[in-house]
C-alpha cells in the first residue's frame, strides 16, 4: 500500500463520518418534521453544539461522551452510525472502486439505509418521504450499471416486495398482529432493485437470522424490535456473498 492510496482509503473513511453525522440529523429530523438547516443541539440543555462537539467520533471521544456544557450523557449510537457510515465507505470502495458507477449505487444505499436504521431505532418508522427520494436515483444508477442486468434488477424489485407482502399477510392472519411494518415491505422495492432476485431472498434469510440472535442474546422475546438494521446487514450480506454462496451450492450439487 503506498501513499497515495493511504490517502484515498483515509478521505473515503472520513467522508463518510462525516456523512453518518449527517445522516444522524436526518434519520432524527425528518420523521418530526423539523428543518435539516438548523444547527444541532444537545437534546438536554438546548445549547447549539461547537465544532468540537460536532466532529464525527473523535469528538465524542475527546468530551468523554458527555454534553460540554451540561455534562448530560450523549448516547453511544450517535458515534456508532457515524464509525459504521465511515467503515462502509471505506470497505466498498475496496471492493467496488473499478466499478465507480457500482459504488455510487452501494454509497447512495448504504445512505439510505443508515437513515432508515436511525429514523427506525428512534421512532420505529420507515418514512416514505426518504423512500420516495431514494427511489428513483437507485433506480438510475441501477439502469445504468452493468453489474447486475436491468430486468434481474426489476424482477427483484417485484420479488422483494411481493415476498415480504405473503409474509406480512400471514403473520397477521397467523398471530392475529402486524408481523411486518408496512415501511418494511415498501423498502424491499428498493433493495430488489439493488440486489436483484437472484440473491434477495438472502437478505431476508439473513435479516431473520441476525434478528433471531439479537433476541436469543439479550433477551428480547417481547416489545418492539427494530428490524431495518437486521435488514440493512442482511442486504449488504446478501450483496457481497450471496453469489459466492449459490456458486458453492451448485458445485456441491454437480
Amino acid at each position: 500500500m503506498n501513499y497515495y492510496e493511504i490517502l484515498i482509503y483515509s478521505y473515503i473513511f472520513f467522508l463518510g463520518l462525516i456523512f453518518g453525522s449527517f445522516f444522524n440529523v436526518v434519520g432524527i429530523r425528518i420523521p418530526q418534521k423539523e428543518s435539516l438547516l438548523g444547527r444541532s443541539h444537545c437534546p438536554s440543555c438546548g445549547k447549539t453544539l461547537g465544532w468540537l462537539e460536532l466532529f464525527p467520533v473523535f469528538g465524542y471521544i475527546v468530551l468523554g461522551g458527555r454534553c460540554k456544557t451540561c455534562k448530560t450523557h450523549i448516547s453511544v449510537k450517535y458515534p456508532l452510525i457515524e464509525l459504521i457510515t465511515g467503515l462502509l465507505f471505506l470497505f466498498s470502495y475496496l471492493i467496488l472502486h473499478e466499478n465507480m458507477v457500482e459504488y455510487i449505487l452501494m454509497i447512495v444505499f448504504i445512505s439510505l439505509m443508515v437513515i432508515l436504521t436511525v429514523c427506525d431505532i428512534y421512532y420505529k418508522i420507515v418514512p416514505n418521504i426518504i423512500l420516495i427520494c431514494f427511489l428513483p436515483v437507485i433506480f438510475l444508477l441501477r439502469m445504468f450499471s452493468p453489474v447486475i442486468l436491468w430486468y434481474n434488477a426489476i424482477i427483484g424489485a417485484v420479488v422483494g416486495f411481493g415476498f415480504m407482502y405473503l409474509i406480512a399477510l400471514y403473520g397477521k392472519k397467523r398471530f392475529k398482529q402486524e408481523a411486518l411494518g408496512g415501511g418494511d415491505i415498501k423498502l424491499y422495492i428498493i433493495i430488489g432493485l439493488v440486489l436483484g432476485y437472484e440473491v434477495v431472498f438472502f437478505s431476508v434469510f439473513f435479516a431473520s437470522l441476525l434478528g433471531l440472535f439479537y433476541s436469543l442474546i439479550f433477551k428480547r422475546k417481547t416489545g418492539y424490535i427494530p428490524f431495518v438494521p437486521f435488514i440493512f446487514a442482511g442486504s449488504l450480506i446478501a450483496y457481497y456473498f450471496g453469489q459466492n454462496i449459490i456458486d458453492w451450492y451448485i458445485s456441491i450439487i454437480y
